[in-house]
């Protein structure tokens, strides 16, 4: 059982990038263009929602930026022109030559001010050894603020940039926000722009949160330093509602710090599914010519689209379904005699429809999932398979009277039958199919949706 979420290595970015898995390319190159547009710094949220992806989005641009104007590497270099194709989309992120540095906030929200990890951060990419001396100036003003602020020492880290130097005292701390900020200045490139990615902040505790916010509020404001924060605007709203209490404005706490939000777009889930090793390996059992035609991966694709699922909750859903599913889906596409052509048609109702709507219950919805094992479904969630085109089609296909169908009262009855009717020996769905005694299928599922079927499927 393999995962099917990329990590953000350079080689999957390169991947990710050169193949347009996510069908974001466009929206990186707009966004690197917009950068190269701003005369003064700018202070940016991406907006989105946990798992969709943000974490990817933003280290593709910073790859891009990184190697915008050279680079040895040959695949890292078709990833750029990939991004900008032809001399004109090149030019338009060569007008300002950019240095970059990422920072990881939830890995740091256990330590007492954010300046020593950011600090801490620039001093540990790859370019800071060219900006030694700027680095170590940065850190003795950093450390003077710190101490005159907090009980923070950062002589430490100044003896590790150079040995025996002494950290600069100063009473005065807006002398030293000043020098703090014209030291940073000098670590960006000449008549370019330092960009720091701030990621993860809304998984942070609230007090650290907001006293990163603040900090780079308060110290880090220089022209030639620009801010990209990568987060969920509404979850770092409800941080910053427990920090100062449920009164306070969040929305309006945080429009001080943004200059501009940008909404993370959706996916492209065809071009991702069409990218991702092995996510569709079941519908590939069905139909391995064009696995995107199987009822399977066309019923999945509308539960994703229901339950508006992540990146991350689609690779979860497929990973789980595919392992439940496979075997369960082989003796009915490959009979050996043991089962008639109307029994088939059920069980695949039963594999092919029912099985891969508990697992996106299951994930979207815990209670709605238990509501459904024990026969308490809504008629809100049976109608996910009522109003479905897949389901309705091929219940229309097996049915005698296909003219006059009525799915809502077939799909309740099936339910039903599974989940509620322990004495019924055999459902009759038409001539084409049936279900013989329904109700043993109800462990079969749920043990299926645990991934404790003998039948899962773990390699």
């Amino acid at each position: 059982m393999k995962k099917y979420d990329m990590q953000p290595t350079t080689d999957n970015l390169i991947l990710s990038i050169t193949k347009d898995i996510t069908g974001r390319n466009q929206n990186i190159y707009y966004l690197l263009r917009l950068l190269n547009e701003q005369d003064e710094a700018m202070s940016i949220a991406i907006n989105g929602s946990w798992g969709t992806g943000k974490t990817f989005f933003i280290k593709q641009c910073q790859l891009i930026l990184d190697n915008a104007f050279s680079c040895k590497n040959d695949k890292i270099t078709q990833a750029v022109q990939t991004i900008c194709p032809g001399e004109k989309g090149l030019a338009n992120i060569q007008k300002t030559h950019f240095r970059t540095a990422y920072y990881d906030a939830w890995e740091h929200d256990n330590e007492e001010d954010p300046i020593a990890s950011l600090i801490r951060c620039l001093a540990t990419t790859d370019w800071s050894t060219r900006a030694k001396e700027t680095l170590v100036k940065a850190t003795q003003i950093g450390a003077s603020i710190l101490n005159a602020t907090t009980h923070i020492d950062l002589e430490s880290l100044a003896k590790k940039l150079r040995n025996n130097s002494n950290l600069l005292k100063a009473d005065n701390i807006e002398l030293l926000k000043e020098q703090f900020n014209t030291t940073l200045a000098k670590l960006a490139p000449e008549q370019g722009k330092l960009i720091i990615f701030i990621d993860e902040l809304d998984r942070c505790k609230p007090t650290y949160a907001v006293k990163l916010l603040e900090r780079i509020k308060h110290y880090f404001n220089n022209p030639n330093v620009s801010f990209i924060f990568s987060t969920d605007l509404e979850q770092l709203r409800h941080t910053i509602t427990q920090y100062y209490g449920s009164k306070f404005n969040g929305y309006q706490y945080l429009d001080r710090f943004f200059n501009l939000v940008v909404s993370l777009p959706e996916p492209d889930i065809d071009r991702y599914f069409d990218n991702t090793k092995n996510i569709l390996d079941t519908a590939r059992h069905f139909e391995k010519s064009d696995p995107k035609s199987t009822y399977y991966y066309l019923f999945c694709k509308e539960l994703i689209n229901h339950f508006s699922f992540s990146i991350r909750q689609i690779n979860h859903f497929y990973l789980k379904t595919n392992s439940a599913t496979y075997n369960l889906i082989d003796p009915i596409l490959n009979p050996q005699g043991f089962s008639s052509p109307a029994e088939r048609h059920g069980r695949f109702i039963i594999y092919d429809f029912l099985l891969p709507l508990m697992n996106a219950l299951n994930q979207a919805d815990i209670n709605e999932y238990n509501n459904f094992i024990s026969g308490n479904a809504s008629k809100e969630i049976l109608s996910i398979l009522s109003s479905s085109q897949y389901f309705t089609k091929y219940y229309k296909d097996i049915s005698d009277n296909k003219a006059n169908i009525d799915v809502i009262k077939g799909v309740s009855d099936i339910y039903n039958a599974i989940f509620n009717d322990q004495e019924l020996t055999s459902l009759k769905i038409s001539n084409e199919c049936y279900i013989e005694y329904p109700s043993q299928y109800k462990k079969r599922l749920i043990d299926a949706c645990n991934l404790m079927s003998p039948e899962t499927r773990i390699n």
